[in-house]
């Protein structure tokens, strides 16, 4: 019996040995499949279950570190998906920068950790961003009246590179191009070609190629050399009147609307006439040449004579008299006598 003993203790020994590891390899075992438990919620986006696993591993296996790294990992994906949710809340309520100013933080707190684990939530990060940023900028094209007014968010939206903001930037494309135009024909139903080209420019500059606007732009081109055209008419047709004008101004402002003679009591002959201006401005210091002709048509007498008024305005009249005195005894039939009018002269003022 005592012969035996020694290998008695050592088959003990030996059970009780295999025993605890193999019980070790079953706690270890346990922990590892709640770990991969843990990493496959957590792929599905189960934090809150995932944790719970990380958790349950980091139990059964005490000095099990990447087990207590995914736990804290966990807390900081709930607590990102919450500052997720309050950026949403706030983008709702049309506060962007809030929203904003969530989501930069949602980020802050998960840049401590890498991984595979982390890369849905990063992805989840990049798309709440998207999301208020191209919210914001449907936001703000409401309202605008203006090419100008739109071209700063038009050039935020080129900068976001996702298929969300491509669109919102070619609704505020087509926004400017329909402001552009209807800002042009508006300037050019009042003629100004000038106002209604930069219009058009303006809208050109965002789309080079867009038809309407290069139609409208035909348009404006035609009709402002017409309207140019028909403008250089009318100066040379004014230019040609002005002439005329002057001419009649000069030559043939006065017209004589009768003169005549008459006997007076005491032998004496008396010429009376009057005028009209036929001139387009004001006339003055007008005289008028005459001849007293006699009964036979001989000269009798010939002069000058001022008009009355001093000045005349254009279709205004006046008139003329004189007397003549101290006719020989001889000279009989006075009332066969009769005046000529020669010609008259004056100053256009």
């Amino acid at each position: 019996m005592v012969r035996w003993l020694p290998l008695m203790i050592f088959f003990v020994i030996g059970i009780t040995l295999s025993s605890y590891y193999y019980y070790e390899e079953s706690v270890t075992n346990a922990a590892i499949r709640s770990f991969e438990q843990g990493e496959k919620l957590a792929e599905k986006g189960n934090y809150k279950e995932a944790q719970n696993k990380f958790e349950e591993a980091k139990a059964q296996r005490d000095q099990f570190p990447a087990a207590q790294t995914n736990q804290n990992m966990m807390k900081t994906a709930i607590e990102v998906e919450s500052t997720l949710n309050s950026a949403e809340k706030a983008r709702k309520k049309d506060d962007y920068s809030q929203a904003l100013e969530l989501v930069d933080n949602a980020e802050t707190e998960l840049n401590q950790f890498k991984g595979p684990l982390v890369t849905d939530l990063q992805n989840d990060i990049a798309s709440a961003r998207t999301t208020v940023m191209v919210a914001e900028l449907k936001f703000d094209m409401k309202g605008k009246k203006s090419v100008e007014a739109l071209k700063p968010v038009l050039t935020r939206a080129e900068t976001l590179e996702v298929d969300e903001a491509k669109e919102v930037a070619n609704q505020i494309r087509n926004q400017i191009i329909e402001f552009s135009m209807n800002e042009a024909n508006k300037h050019l139903k009042d003629n100004q070609f000038s106002k209604a080209l930069y219009a058009v420019e303006d809208g050109l500059q965002i789309n080079s190629e867009n038809e309407k606007l290069l139609n409208l732009k035909s348009v404006i081109e035609k009709r402002k050399n017409a309207f140019e055209e028909e403008q250089q008419k009318r100066i040379e047709q004014a230019m040609v009147a002005a002439a005329k004008e002057e001419e009649m101004n000069r030559t043939n402002a006065i017209e004589l609307v009768d003169a005549k003679t008459s006997v007076t009591e005491y032998n004496e002959l008396k010429i009376t006439g009057n005028v009209k201006s036929k001139a387009t401005v004001p006339v003055s210091s007008i005289g008028a040449s005459y001849q007293v002709l006699d009964s036979e048509g001989k000269v009798f007498r010939k002069g000058e004579v001022y008009i009355n008024p001093e000045t005349l305005y254009p279709e205004d009249t006046g008139k003329f008299d004189f007397t003549i005195y101290e006719i020989d005894k001889d000279v009989k039939n006075l009332d066969e006598y009769t005046v000529k009018i020669d010609h008259f002269t004056w100053f256009v003022e």
